[in-house]
């Protein structure tokens, strides 16, 4: 078996645990990765799976040919690379990865904006919950809220970030008493993140009164859906609880620093001009609007705090340029 199609069928079903997995992250139907499949087994004359209730399991045929998958999949996107890394044209396609939480109306803007200035670039934006692999090309540019990014990449830190507590007016008024320090028996339901329980965060509390965990999520949008009900407080970043109609900051409560934000791209697609209108483009709009991303008395958290090492390149006030 020499072809690379086979390979991918493979490398994509071990990656996923199972077709339906590989399905959607090849872009087709479950019933093709399952043809491909045994296409591939039938030429091979092996069985590189073997098929368990908990998912597709790799035999040792399978475990050779996904390792040469590996290689092979890491010359291609080499190539890929080198050939992109080439391109001096500042039309084509542009795939840009973000979180979709961070996704909003300003970054609507955004992306009209930069389009109307570079109507040839075909932007195509991927709203990932999981970090897509720059280095497998998934995307070109990638929007990631970090503490650190991966070394291997280049980019810069568009903006600080800070986060408070915020809840429903009902559960403010509920709890105004506990809140205020005139109640100290009632312990102050929050929402947690399951992440928590690894973090253990307890700095997040020290200046809060007694609380209590209402209900565990891991998930941000059915935290501040629990909020939005009264079931607690949640702590968000400020520019999430800010802009949510049904929820208020919790008074009293300090916001705190938060992850920043960064725009990132594999260093060989630094210089390709439709990537670098980009970084240069959407840094300098999230620049423009830190204090929608610190709220407001801000003073504790101006300072900049980014890896050492050329791969990061210039200060916030920099990315603006």
């Amino acid at each position: 078996m020499t072809d690379w199609d086979s390979l991918r069928y493979i490398l994509a079903v071990a990656r996923e645990g199972g077709l339906s997995g590989a399905a959607r992250v090849l872009g087709v139907n479950h019933a093709t990765v399952s043809r491909q499949l045994a296409k591939a087994e039938d030429t091979a004359g092996v069985r590189f799976f073997t098929r368990l209730a908990s998912g597709l399991q790799p035999t040792e045929a399978g475990q050779v040919a996904i390792a040469h998958a590996e290689e092979v999949e890491a010359r291609m996107v080499a190539l890929d690379m080198a050939l992109a890394a080439r391109d001096e044209t500042e039309e084509g396609e542009l795939k840009v990865t973000i979180p979709p939480l961070l996704a909003d109306n300003h970054f609507a803007q955004d992306l009209k904006t930069f389009k109307e200035l570079h109507p040839a670039i075909d932007l195509q934006i991927v709203g990932a919950t999981e970090v897509l692999n720059l280095h497998r090309r998934e995307a070109d540019v990638a929007i990631r809220v970090t503490q650190s990014p991966e070394e291997s990449l280049w980019g810069r830190m568009m903006s600080s970030q800070r986060a408070g507590w915020f809840a429903a007016p009902s559960f403010i008024e509920q709890y105004k008493d506990v809140i205020e320090g005139r109640d100290t028996e009632t312990h102050l339901p929050y929402i947690a993140f399951l992440a928590w329980a690894q973090t253990n965060p307890t700095a997040l509390f020290a200046d809060l009164p007694s609380c209590r965990v209402a209900m565990r999520t891991d998930d941000m949008i059915t935290a501040m859906a629990l909020a939005r009900q009264g079931v607690g407080m949640v702590r968000t970043a400020h520019f999430l609880g800010d802009s949510d109609p049904h929820l208020v900051r919790v008074p009293g409560l300090k916001l705190t620093d938060h992850t920043p934000l960064w725009v990132l791209t594999h260093p060989d697609l630094r210089h390709v001009p439709r990537v670098t209108e980009f970084m240069r483009f959407i840094a300098g709009r999230f620049t423009a609007r830190r204090g929608y991303y610190m709220g407001p008395d801000a003073s504790s958290a101006d300072t900049v705090i980014r890896p050492d090492g050329a791969k990061f390149e210039g200060t916030v006030s920099e990315a603006a340029e």
